[in-house]
């Protein structure tokens, strides 16, 4: 079945469940191709943890008919480019390859999904601990994951992605084999394309290599976390004091999402964002400050991080809570709100010119909301947001009893007793 939902973006749906996705760019060179899993850390137990993102790795060790060296080479001597990520909530597996050679990056990503051995799995153990180890030496990094685990407490959304060492440890072949056979079905799969390309061609080699797949339902990814708020420190021999604050947020779906990021941006979305201006700028206490919102299935978080030298802590924390006050307290102007607009808007519009970005904004709209959403309804969207709607907003998020302050650093860090929002 065929539908056209916008524009000339295609959408295509198996017998079992598969679901392609295809937007014709017929000006460019090459495509952005992927194929993308609803799965990821957030369907891990705690004894499971890194499990997805491992899985992720082992899918380039070889298949039954090549090693790593021949799916890279595969790619790579056409001009090509293949990899993969893994998120709290999807797992994608991509290419970005020449209009001539489309046909041979789609049989890569199908052979490496569906006829991978899982080889080399003590090579690659080692590989991902010292992923995990550098984690530990990046302090940015370990702020965030430190975070996460603080205000989600005993829930997969709250652990990091590539898990522990302990954890990665103990994993075996087989549990590789079940966590596979439980969340890489049809139904929980797209495959996005986004560029040049011929249609027919792609859409009959896609319907080759996946078509035939069993199709069966899978578990749901709709677990709500309980939040936790209130002050951590996490004392590290470093030289800055990295700052990480998060208050519940709208989920995927929730229309709030839209005040969301745009409060988000005023707070600290940018160079004219206020957090910005005032503790960078200003006062010069920080190179790094920013505000910013994650979005899940069934919950999200409203963030702010900042690195400060230790005795610029106290002061930090203070300018950011003021800032969050006023933003309960006061109407943003209308010429702040419009500036927060036009570069939410921008940033939006210009990342469509990255076929990737297309490629995966057509996969996750149709695995997390199933449908594409037209850009036009995205921009009426951020359009219909008012000065009153922001306020709003901010009341009911910015609290202290649902605030998390984690802080990561050396033991001049200032700590204080209770959140001062």
């Amino acid at each position: 079945m065929s539908e056209n939902t916008q524009s000339n973006i295609r959408i295509h749906r198996l017998d079992n469940g598969f679901t392609i996705a295809m937007e014709r760019l017929p000006y460019l060179h090459s495509a952005s191709i992927g194929v993308w899993i609803k799965t990821g850390s957030a369907a891990e137990d705690r004894n499971e943890a890194g499990l997805a993102h491992f899985l992720e790795h082992l899918f380039f060790k070889g298949t039954e008919t090549r090693n790593v060296h021949q799916i890279m080479e595969a790619v790579e001597s056409r001009g090509g480019y293949l990899n993969a990520a893994t998120s709290r909530e999807y797992t994608t597996l991509y290419v970005r390859m020449l209009k001539a050679h489309v046909n041979v990056g789609i049989e890569i990503l199908s052979d490496i999904l569906t006829n991978s051995t899982f080889r080399d799995l003590e090579k690659e153990r080692g590989v991902i601990l010292e992923e995990i180890a550098s984690i530990e030496d990046t302090p940015d990094e370990l702020a965030h994951d430190l975070l996460s685990e603080f205000h989600w407490p005993e829930h997969p959304l709250g652990r990091p992605v590539s898990g522990y060492a302990d954890t990665v440890a103990a994993m075996k072949q087989d549990d590789f084999k079940r966590f596979y056979a439980k969340w890489y079905k049809p139904a929980n799969m797209v495959f996005s394309i986004a560029g040049n390309f011929d249609e027919a061609k792609v859409l009959q080699q896609v319907e080759q290599a996946f078509g035939s797949l069993p199709g069966s339902e899978t578990p749901a990814l709709d677990s709500v976390p309980a939040f936790q708020a209130g002050v951590k420190w996490v004392e590290r021999p470093i030289s800055q004091t990295h700052i990480g604050l998060a208050v519940p947020g709208p989920s995927l779906t929730d229309e709030k999402r839209h005040m969301c990021n745009l409060l988000a941006g005023i707070l600290g979305g940018g160079g004219t964002s206020r957090l910005f201006e005032i503790i960078r700028e200003e006062e010069g206490l920080a190179y790094n400050v920013y505000a910013y919102h994650t979005s899940y299935i069934a919950t999200g978080m409203i963030g702010v991080y900042e690195a400060v030298a230790p005795h610029n802590s106290e002061r930090a924390l203070a300018l950011t809570f003021r800032e969050m006050r006023r933003l309960r307290e006061e109407l943003v102007p209308e010429d702040e709100l419009a500036r927060s607009r036009e570069q939410l808007k921008g940033s939006l519009l210009m990342a469509l010119e990255n076929t990737y970005v297309r490629m995966s904004r057509m996969a996750k709209g149709l695995l997390f909301k199933g449908r594409v959403t037209p850009i036009a309804e995205v921009i009426a969207n951020i359009d219909a947001v008012t000065v009153y709607d922001i306020q709003a907003f901010a009341q009911q998020s910015f609290q202290p009893d649902s605030c998390a302050l984690l802080l990561l650093g050396p033991k001049e860090t200032y700590v204080p007793e209770e959140v001062s929002l």
